[in-house]
C-alpha cells in the first residue's frame, strides 16, 4: 500500500514538473527576461550592435542567467506539488484509518450494550424480578 502512495506521488511530481517545463519554454521564447534585456542595454551602451540573429554578450550572459531562475523556480514549483501530493495521500490515509476505527468503537459499543443488558437481565431474574 505505501508503494503504492510513492508511486502515485511519483507520477504526480513527474506531470508537474513536464508542465512546469513546457510552460517555461513557453514563457522563455515568448519574450526576453529581465537579465537579457538588461544585457541587451548593457551591450548597446558599450557599442555593441547585434544583428537580426545575434546577440551581444552581456545579452547572451543575461538570458542564460533568466533560464537559471526559471529553472530554479520549475524546481522549486515541482518540490512544492510534490509535497502538496503527498500531504493529500497522508491524509487519505489518516482518514481511512479513522473510519476504521470509528467501525471498531462502535461494534466495541454495540458488544458493550448487548452484555449490559444480558446482565441487567440476569441481575433482575436475581432480584426475582
Amino acid at each position: 500500500m505505501r508503494s503504492e502512495h510513492l508511486e502515485t506521488i511519483g507520477r504526480g511530481a513527474i506531470r508537474s514538473a513536464a508542465l512546469a517545463a513546457v510552460l517555461g519554454v513557453a514563457v522563455l521564447t515568448g519574450c526576453d527576461g529581465s537579465h537579457e534585456k538588461a544585457g541587451k542595454q548593457a551591450d548597446e551602451a558599450a557599442g555593441i550592435k547585434p544583428g537580426l540573429f545575434r546577440e551581444g554578450p552581456q545579452q547572451r550572459l543575461g538570458k542564460l542567467e533568466d533560464r537559471a531562475e526559471h529553472a530554479q523556480a520549475r524546481a522549486i514549483d515541482a518540490r512544492a506539488e510534490a509535497l502538496k501530493d503527498q500531504a493529500k495521500t497522508v491524509r487519505a490515509s489518516a482518514d481511512s484509518q479513522a473510519d476504521a476505527l470509528e467501525r471498531q468503537a462502535a461494534a466495541v459499543r454495540a458488544q458493550a450494550t448487548s452484555t449490559g443488558k444480558a446482565l441487567d437481565n440476569r441481575a433482575d431474574a436475581i432480584r426475582g424480578k
